[in-house]
């Protein structure tokens, strides 16, 4: 506050008034009532004020005395008024000592939600709904779905997003369980806190709340994680795969072969690979900015031979590698591939495809696919052949030391003959492809069904 003064009030001298002197600083002006008068923005509509004294003396002296108040209360004071003082004293002989009047609000706005505040659960469908506008990479989009979605139905979507606290986010995140019932893994819970910081953060950005409840969880307070060695295909298993794949669904051959040859990773990049990207004339696959993981344009040098024997049988000229209906079909493939004789996957594949994947034949084979399974059987074996960690980060597109690849899929089992005639299968163009019979209906349906479990009960 800038106090201004002593003056002497000439009018007052001529008037023989007692008290001539004065300080000039600007206050907050009274409404009527005595509460302090706001413009339309509720900010206080401050006035010039005079205080009178009978010396200079006086006035210099009371000066400091004013400039201390303002600099001990800020612009608070004005804010502050009488009637509010008031309330507030009664209020802390209410609750004694040890309560803040900043928890009382919270306790208050608790229970007595403001009418168009919303809940989490609708808070987080709004999240979706601006995320999958704005961003090109559907898995991420995906987990995020999945994950908030388990989130919600734990008991929080009925809440209001700023009582959450970071001990409750803690607590489900480190119970968190798998299908079978068994406790998450450590990749499993940062993941899961992960979607939820980012959705709090969300939140945050729309100053919808003041604190991130997520925010303060670190990584030691959730579970250690075990290192697990890497699992990847064997190879009689990839050439029944890649066999399978000509076989039953010729389709997916070009989709198969660019990871399991070529390294491309199997989630965002080939959600929305082209084969626009494989030149065959220079030999390189480039990966466009808008589908790589790095969001950077990345070129994949050195593919092996049998990659473009293989491509030349099978890839398009145009458009997505991708199918239509992709999840059944590549399904039903690992299926028929993890059958040894093929007499018997013939017979599996004429069936629809709904009918063979409720086999228990089928969930065991598709239990026992391992994690990011095509990359990192690619890897294993170019490492292999190659005997090259750098060989191999480059062609990957690895961000990481080549070290680490190095310790992570040297000593896995797979010998350089292993590797050499895993980069040595080529196609063999399958005239008729054996492909599975359409659901049919009404009568049609019951005739089929008969054929059907006749199938079946001969396959077990």
């Amino acid at each position: 506050m800038n106090v201004c003064g002593p003056y002497k009030d000439s009018n007052r001298v001529a008037k023989g008034a007692a008290k001539p002197w004065y300080l000039s600083y600007f206050a907050p002006k009274l409404n009527g009532d005595g509460t302090i008068a706001l413009d339309a923005e509720k900010r206080p509509i401050l006035q010039r004020h005079r205080t009178y004294y009978p010396t200079k003396a006086a006035a210099e002296a009371d000066k400091p005395r004013i400039e201390t108040q303002h600099a001990a209360t800020g612009t608070g004071e004005y804010l502050f008024d009488r009637k509010a003082a008031e309330d507030y004293e009664q209020a802390k002989k209410i609750l004694g000592d040890g309560v803040s009047m900043v928890d009382v609000a919270k306790f208050w706005r608790l229970h007595h939600p403001l009418a168009d505040k919303k809940k989490v659960e609708s808070l987080v469908n709004d999240f979706l709904a601006a995320i999958e506008l704005s961003h090109e990479k559907k898995r991420h989009w995906s987990d995020l779905k999945s994950r908030l979605g388990m989130f919600v139905k734990a008991g929080f979507g009925g809440r209001y997003p700023d009582t959450v606290t970071r001990e409750e986010v803690l607590n489900y995140v480190t119970t968190l369980k798998n299908q079978d019932g068994s406790k998450a893994e450590a990749r499993t819970q940062r993941n899961h806190k992960t979607s939820i910081c980012t959705f709090f953060n969300w939140l945050l950005d729309k100053k919808l709340i003041t604190v991130n409840p997520a925010a303060g969880i670190k990584k030691r307070m959730l579970a250690k994680e075990v290192p697990k060695e890497i699992a990847y295909l064997d190879f009689d298993y990839v050439r029944r795969y890649l066999r399978s794949a000509e076989r039953y669904a010729p389709d997916l051959v070009a989709h198969e072969v660019i990871q399991l040859l070529s390294g491309v990773r199997s989630d965002d990049e080939m959600d929305n690979f082209k084969a626009e990207f494989v030149k065959s004339r220079t030999r390189d696959i480039v990966i466009p900015a808008s589908i790589a993981k790095t969001e950077k344009r990345e070129v994949i040098q050195n593919v092996e031979e049998c990659f473009w024997a293989w491509w030349s049988a099978y890839g398009p000229e145009s458009g997505l590698l991708r199918p239509s209906n992709y999840g059944p079909k590549w399904e039903r493939l690992r299926v028929l591939a993890s059958i040894h004789d093929q007499a018997d996957a013939d017979k599996l594949a004429r069936l629809p495809i709904k009918t063979l994947l409720a086999m228990p034949i089928s969930q065991k084979a598709l239990a026992e696919w391992p994690w990011n399974a095509r990359r990192r059987t690619f890897c294993t074996y170019h490492i292999a052949m190659h005997q090259s960690a750098d060989k191999t980060a480059l062609i990957l597109r690895h961000r990481g030391a080549a070290s680490t690849l190095h310790n992570s899929y040297r000593g896995l089992g797979a010998t350089i003959d292993d590797g050499r005639e895993y980069f040595s299968i080529l196609p063999e163009k399958v005239a008729e492809p054996i492909l599975p019979e359409v659901e049919a209906k009404g009568i049609v349906k019951i005739q089929a069904a008969k054929r059907k479990n006749a199938v079946i009960m001969s396959s077990d």
